[in-house]
């Protein structure tokens, strides 16, 4: 049998316990890689320990400087030389400094973006952007190669940090199914008798962390633009489900005069697939693009139907979605609703080409083949 890989994985955020997408998308692939290799995750103070296929370590301190800070490479750099890993992942461009570890160690280091960095902050107006630019571009060329959630980031990395393709991969968010599942025919009327739901209703669901701007700006045209044309088409028999923590108190209190649109906010919610399994259509009117929006591959992967805008479905493979998803042109919120009310009468499963593509299993396998092919060379 051959020797498993010995990896190193740095997380510097508090990993565990994951709540939002990125949180999960990058707990998702190391737990599934962690069956395959033998591997060590660092991570900020904070996170859990909890009984998984890899060991955790939380061992970077929180502060505004951790990326850069000399005791936190003096921290890591210590960790390389005792546990002596094959190959280092870097879970965020922002350690570039790393490549030092990787030359004083031999190490070869990896990438892996869930975004281009840079761009996330363009496009939220911050000054300093230009700087991430270049902090991006160098922690990712002085890598072995770079991991990319969608193929929109792949090329962008390449075009404009001047990357080799041959170094930059394809590494899109998963689910833990790796095929169709059945479930409680009773959760429906549980989960929504919780929010003093009728279960005959419909259910049209929105969820995210609610303090991150694309998703704040997602609620804001839930109530300004949808909720009211919504209200037209079917007057009654219906609900809008919000789920996720994060809402100030004031922003929490402003539900309380929406329950008249018959929007119901939910809160944060421990399991949210079985949230997502009791509506009956997903709704994503994401109008900021960049990585991939982790709600269209939950929401299909519980065989639900997602309406979404163009740039909420960027790195979508839709060829495997069946008719699962639903894409509408950005700012057309009458076509967005007319969408949403036609997706309650969609029939048909997920396919299992969706399961095939996006599981962490088979996600994992390709990573680890990936890095294996590296350190072999």
């Amino acid at each position: 049998m051959a020797t498993q890989l010995k990896i190193l994985s740095i997380a510097p955020e508090p990993l565990c316990p994951p709540i939002s997408g990125d949180q999960k998308g990058v707990f998702g692939y190391l737990s599934a890689l962690g069956q395959i290799s033998k591997l060590t995750v660092i991570t900020g103070v904070g996170s859990e320990v909890p009984d998984c296929s890899f060991e955790i370590k939380p061992i970077v301190p929180r502060s505004a400087f951790r990326r850069i800070s000399p005791a936190n490479y003096k921290i890591i750099y210590d960790q390389v030389e005792a546990i002596k890993p094959d190959v280092i992942i870097l879970e965020q461009p922002f350690l570039g400094w790393m490549g030092t570890v990787s030359k004083k160690t031999g190490v070869p280091v990896f990438t892996h973006s869930l975004n281009i960095e840079y761009l996330r902050f363009m496009s939220t107006g911050k000054w300093w952007w230009p700087a991430m630019f270049e902090w991006e571009r160098f922690a990712m060329k002085m890598a072995r190669g770079a991991f990319f959630t969608t193929d929109q980031d792949r090329s962008i990395a390449i075009n404009k940090f001047s990357l080799s393709p041959e170094k930059c991969y394809l590494k899109p968010y998963g689910i833990e199914q790796t095929q169709l599942e059945k479930y409680n025919s009773d959760e429906r009327k549980q989960v929504l008798s919780r929010h003093g739901i009728n279960p005959d209703d419909k259910i049209f669901m929105f969820f995210g962390v609610l303090k991150y701007l694309p998703s704040i700006e997602s609620l804001s045209i839930i109530i300004d633009e949808i909720s009211p044309r919504l209200q037209k088409y079917l007057d009654s028999g219906y609900k809008i489900l919000i789920c996720g923590g994060g809402l100030s108190k004031n922003d929490q209190r402003r539900f309380d005069d929406l329950k008249r649109q018959n929007i119901v906010y939910a809160g944060f919610v421990q399991d949210i697939n079985e949230y997502i399994r009791s509506s009956d259509v997903v709704m994503n009117p994401a109008l900021q693009g960049g990585g991939i929006k982790t709600k269209v591959i939950e929401a299909i992967g519980q065989n639900r139907p997602v309406v979404s805008t163009s740039l909420g479905a960027i790195g979508i493979d839709t060829t495997v979605c069946g008719n699962k998803l639903q894409i509408v042109v950005d700012n057309n919120w009458d076509m967005f609703v007319n969408c949403m009310v036609n997706a309650l009468s969609i029939k048909g499963d997920t396919p299992q080409a969706f399961f095939d593509k996006y599981s962490w299993e088979g996600i994992a396998q390709n990573v680890y083949d990936i890095l294996q092919s590296s350190v072999n060379k």
